[in-house]
C-alpha cells in the first residue's frame, strides 16, 4: 500500500497507474488532510477479486458452503475429478 500526494499523482499518473496494474498495490491518494475523503485505486484484478468475494459472502448460505468446503479441505476430504468425468458433464447440463 502506498500513499501519494494529488500532485504527485497528477505528474506521475502513469507511472502510478502502471505500478498498480503490475503488482496489485493499494495507491492511496488523500484529500483534504482527511481519511475519510481519501481515495483508493486498485487494478481490475483487486477489484474483481473484492467484489467475487463480496458477492460470495453475501449469503448466509454461501457463507455456510464455503465455511464447509474449506474445513473438509483442512481435514482432507477431497476427491478428485476430470471433467470428462460423464456424471459431471450430465449434471452440468
Amino acid at each position: 500500500m502506498k500513499a501519494v500526494t494529488i500532485s504527485s499523482l497528477r505528474t506521475n499518473m502513469k507511472t502510478y497507474f502502471d505500478e498498480v496494474s503490475v503488482s496489485e498495490d493499494i495507491l492511496i491518494i488523500p484529500r483534504n488532510n482527511n481519511d475519510e475523503d481519501a481515495v483508493v485505486v486498485i487494478s481490475i484484478k483487486e477489484y474483481n477479486s473484492l467484489t467475487e468475494t463480496a458477492h460470495l459472502m453475501s449469503s448466509e448460505v454461501n457463507r455456510k458452503r464455503l465455511e464447509r468446503s474449506i474445513s473438509q479441505l483442512k481435514k482432507g476430504k477431497m476427491r478428485s475429478f476430470s471433467i470428462e468425468d460423464e456424471n459431471l458433464v450430465k449434471a452440468l447440463k
